[in-house]
């Protein structure tokens, strides 16, 4: 049986089998998730071999096109073009029907999308279309996402995501040298098939992809205190939203790995608040050592994004009502009421107290890695706890290195540091093991979670 039926057929009788007694209530939702993980473990190589396969055809067709393109009429080349692009997809349509092969029919679906690609490319070559290259790649990844759409291709979607960063890479970095807002639009048309087919890996490529457009934006923009301020912000809310989706069984699916991307930028961009450098206006990158005033763009976008963290917080305090509340979820309550005071006072605040500004923010982030370790500890999710080991860890190091380096001779600087280093070192990683140990212990119990 195919393993998409199996599992609704699974999902139709979970219900009545709790009814009986042969499954205790709550049960249902691992069993689905483990007989999905062992399904797709089982097919995992089939698959590999079929898209690596439909990669390197795609390589020799494309490359079979360049070698002997001088030599083709025009209506040859139109032919071989439309008429390959078709083939696959009517190739991928027999083996999708009726689930005769399901895996090389999606590999042949992917074919289907690269062939599209270079439908566009060589087609432009062909009329000598002298346009905005990278719309070429837009409308191939929207070809992409309609194939998706209409096929249920899983590997299609990946490719127009893929497609999709690469458009916005190309605009950032070679047009617009500024914020490409577009990107956005589009990223979000991907999520409803992903939820409808419930589509993990391509949740999963998508948030990378949410991560890469966040840097190339980092990059062109020019203010960058308050841009890592507005990326800590959107991130914190997309993280809560993660919480607050575990909540909801429709949504639960697809809650870790939108809580662990999002907790990951937030804590990288609440890292760099850290730095001294950073309060006083000042970026690597650029060479700009001067706070400038906070635009109205910033003020606006970061007031907004306040706002949305704060309704987050109290649809996630909505959701615990009626509940004892725990420690962790108390403190973090009263860390992000924290956060946002200190980033709303850094909006107005002048140069002069960029120093007192930073210690706030040190002073926040050590407390934000000791509240993850505790609600990592209580929900029995290890990822939280080493996260926040590797996060406590980095920023007790980048506070070494930028505060005593100045300060001490060198001699003793690099001794007290290998000192450092090495006790640190143990001792971390006796704490972080003691945690995860109990994690599994909790999880082996059936508890924790």
């Amino acid at each position: 049986m195919n393993k998409n039926r199996f599992l609704k057929q699974l999902k139709k009788e979970l219900p009545g089998w709790m009814e009986q007694g042969w499954v205790r209530p709550g049960a249902d939702q691992a069993i689905l998730e483990q007989v999905g993980q062992r399904a797709e473990s089982a097919s995992f190589l089939s698959v590999a071999f079929a898209i690596l396969g439909v990669l390197l055809l795609g390589s020799g067709v494309i490359t079979f096109f360049a070698a002997n393109w001088g030599v083709m009429p025009k209506i040859v080349k139109l032919g071989l073009l439309l008429g390959g692009l078709w083939l696959a997809f009517a190739v991928a349509g027999y083996l999708l029907r009726d689930d005769r092969a399901p895996h090389l029919g999606q590999a042949a679906v992917l074919l289907g999308v690269i062939l599209f690609g270079a439908n566009i490319m060589l087609i432009a070559q062909i009329y000598h279309i002298d346009s905005h290259y990278p719309n070429g790649v837009l409308l191939w990844s929207l070809g992409g996402l309609a194939v998706a759409w209409l096929l249920r291709s899983q590997p299609a979607l990946i490719a127009a995501i893929a497609l999709a960063v690469l458009w916005t890479g190309m605009e950032s970095f070679g047009f617009q040298r500024q914020m490409h807002g577009w990107f956005l639009p589009l990223w979000l048309a991907f999520l409803p098939l992903i939820y409808r087919m419930r589509w993990k890996p391509a949740l999963h490529v998508a948030m990378i992809g949410l991560l890469l457009w966040s840097f190339f934006c980092f990059e062109s923009l020019r203010s960058p205190l308050f841009v890592v301020q507005v990326y800590f912000l959107a991130y914190l809310a997309l993280f809560l939203l993660g919480l607050i989706m575990d909540s909801y069984e429709r949504w639960s699916y697809f809650a870790v790995p939108v809580q662990r991307y999002s907790l990951v930028a937030a804590l990288v961009s609440f890292y760099a608040l850290t730095f001294p450098h950073l309060q006083f206006g000042y970026l690597f990158l650029h060479g700009t050592n001067i706070r400038p005033g906070v635009a109205t763009a910033w003020l606006a976008a970061t007031s907004i994004l306040l706002v949305l963290v704060a309704v987050l917080v109290l649809w996630h305090r909505q959701r615990f009502r009626g509940q004892k509340n725990p420690l962790w979820l108390l403190w973090g309550q009263a860390l992000v009421a924290a956060g946002i005071v200190l980033i709303t006072v850094n909006l107005f605040i002048g140069v002069r107290y960029a120093n007192l500004m930073a210690i706030g923010f040190n002073l926040l982030m050590f407390a934000g890695v000791v509240w993850l370790i505790l609600a990592g500890s209580h929900l029995g999710d290890r990822f939280f706890v080493n996260t926040a080991f590797f996060f406590f860890a980095l920023t007790v190091m980048s506070r070494y290195f930028d505060t005593f380096w100045s300060l001490m001779n060198r001699s003793f600087f690099f001794m007290a540091g290998g000192v450092l280093l090495i006790g640190g070192g143990i001792f971390l990683e006796r704490k972080r093991r003691k945690l995860t140990r109990q994690i599994t212990s909790r999880r082996g119990e059936g508890g924790g979670l």
